[in-house]
C-alpha cells in the first residue's frame, strides 16, 4: 500500500525525535521546541496576493526546532537534518541572503526580529521536517514560523497580533526571493484543529469553519514532480495581475466585479482577461464552497474543487500533466468510490493534488489511485507518486522542554 497515514502522536513523535537529534549534535538538552505545521488550501487558488479569499487548513506534516542557548554569545547554529547542511550566523554583522537557499527561510526571520530592535541571545537550532519540500503543502512558511517561535521563545518577545505571520511573509520576499502572499504564513500562524481558516487577503480577517472530520477526509496526493518554472512562473503571474490592477485604476483584483470586467474588455488583451476572470471567479467559488460545506452539501462542494481546478488550468494555467491527470483520477473513481472533489493545490507546475473524499473510504481512494497512476507512468520517465489521508492540525506552538 503507497498509502503513508500518520497516527494521532505525529506532533509527539516528531518532537522526541527532535531532542533526540539535538541531544546528539550538540551534547546539550534542548530549551524549547518550536513546531508548525503544513497545510493545504482548500480552495482560493492564486488569489492571495490579489486581496482575494482563500479556504487552507493546517495539516498533520509539520516543522520541527528544537534550540537551546549556545556557549558563544551572538553566534546562531544552525542544522538542518533534511539538507544535512549547516550554516553560522553572526548576530553583529548585517544580514544578508546566503547560499545554500533554504537557509534564507531562517536568515529573513532572524533579519526581521533583528530588524525590530530585539537582542537575539547566542543559539543552537536543529531543524527536522516531516513535510515533503516543493509539494504545495507549505513547508517554506512551515519553516519561518517555526524559527519565529524559537527566537521568540529564547528572546522573551512575543510578536503580537499578525506581526508574526507578516514578518514572516517578508522574509520570503526579501531573502528567498519569492513574491509570496500572505495565506500561507497565516494559516501556519493561526490554524485550528477541525478547522479551515476562511482568510481575507485584503483586511486579513479570520473566520474559523468547521470541517465535518466525522464523514469527511481530505486526501493528499503527492505528484513528487517539480517543474523548474514553478518560482518564475508565480512571480510572472503575480506581475501580471498587478499590471491588470494598474490598467483598471485598480488597488488589487479583489475590487474587480464580473461586471466591471466584462465593461473592460477593450483594456484588456485576451491573457489578462482570462487571468482577471480566474480571481474573479475563484473568489465567488471559496465563499460557495464555505456556503456548501456549512449546510453539508458535499456533492457541491466537491463541484467547487473540480472547478477552480479547471480554471487554474485553464484561465491561470498553472497546473501540469501529472496534476490533470490527478484530477481525472479523481473524477473516474467519482462518488461511488467516495471521491466528491478535486484541484491541485499550492503554487502549481507540481506538487500535490487534495481531494475531498467520505472519511470511511478515504485511505481506499489513496491506495486507489497511487496505484493505478504509478502504473500507468511505470514507461514514463516522471516520479512516482505518494500520497496520504490528512488530519487537521493545531497552528504553531512552542513547547519548553523539562530540565534534566
Amino acid at each position: 500500500m503507497n498509502a503513508d497515514i500518520l497516527n494521532k502522536g505525529c506532533v509527539e513523535s516528531g518532537r522526541d525525535a527532535v531532542i533526540a537529534k539535538f541531544e546528539k549534535r550538540f551534547n546539550c538538552n534542548p530549551d524549547f521546541v518550536s513546531i508548525a505545521p503544513g497545510r493545504v488550501n482548500l480552495i482560493g487558488g492564486h488569489v492571495d496576493y490579489n486581496g482575494g479569499l482563500v479556504l487552507p487548513m493546517a495539516v498533520d506534516r509539520h516543522t520541527f526546532i528544537a534550540g537551546a542557548k549556545g556557549e558563544e554569545a551572538g553566534i546562531l547554529t544552525v542544522h538542518s537534518i533534511r539538507e544535512n547542511e549547516s550554516f553560522v550566523v553572526d548576530l553583529a554583522c548585517p544580514m544578508s541572503p546566503a547560499q545554500p537557499n533554504w537557509t534564507n527561510y531562517v536568515r529573513g526571520v532572524v533579519h526581521g526580529f533583528l530588524s525590530r530592535g530585539i537582542e537575539l541571545p547566542g543559539l543552537n537550532m536543529l531543524i527536522d521536517s516531516t513535510i515533503p519540500s516543493g509539494s504545495g503543502l507549505s513547508s517554506s512558511a512551515s519553516l519561518e514560523v517555526a524559527t519565529a517561535g524559537i527566537l521568540e521563545a529564547a528572546s522573551g518577545v512575543m510578536l503580537k497580533g499578525n506581526e508574526k505571520p507578516k514578518l514572516c511573509q517578508q522574509a520570503e520576499h526579501e531573502f528567498a526571493n519569492v513574491p509570496c502572499g500572505i495565506m500561507d504564513q497565516f494559516s501556519v500562524t493561526f490554524a485550528k484543529r477541525e478547522h479551515m481558516l476562511l482568510l481575507d487577503c485584503r483586511d486579513e480577517s479570520i473566520e474559523q469553519v468547521a470541517f465535518d472530520h466525522e464523514h469527511l477526509a481530505l486526501a493528499v496526493i503527492n505528484s513528487q514532480v517539480r517543474h523548474e518554472l514553478s518560482q518564475s512562473e508565480y512571480a510572472m503571474r503575480r506581475e501580471s495581475c498587478e499590471s491588470i490592477s494598474t490598467t483598471l485604476g485598480l488597488e488589487s483584483l479583489r475590487e474587480l466585479t464580473w461586471n466591471r470586467l466584462e465593461q473592460s474588455r477593450g483594456q484588456l488583451d485576451e491573457l489578462s482577461f482570462l487571468r482577471a476572470e480566474h480571481v474573479v471567479r475563484e473568489n465567488e467559488r471559496t465563499l460557495e464552497f464555505v456556503h456548501y460545506m456549512k449546510n453539508a452539501d458535499w456533492f457541491q462542494a466537491g463541484e467547487m474543487l473540480y472547478q477552480s481546478h479547471a480554471s487554474l488550468r485553464e484561465k491561470f494555467q498553472v497546473s501540469c500533466a501529472e496534476l490533470d491527470e490527478l484530477v481525472d483520477a479523481a473524477r473516474q473513481v467519482g462518488l461511488t468510490g467516495g471521491v466528491l472533489g478535486a484541484r491541485m493545490t499550492g503554487a502549481g507546475f507540481g506538487g500535490c493534488v487534495i481531494m475531498l473524499v467520505e472519511r470511511e473510504k478515504a485511505s481506499d481512494v489513496v491506495s486507489k489511485i497511487v496505484e493505478d497512476y504509478n502504473r500507468s507512468g511505470a514507461t514514463l520517465s516522471r516520479p512516482r507518486a505518494s500520497g496520504f489521508v490528512a488530519e487537521s492540525a493545531e497552528g504553531a506552538q512552542v513547547i519548553k522542554c523539562a530540565v534534566g
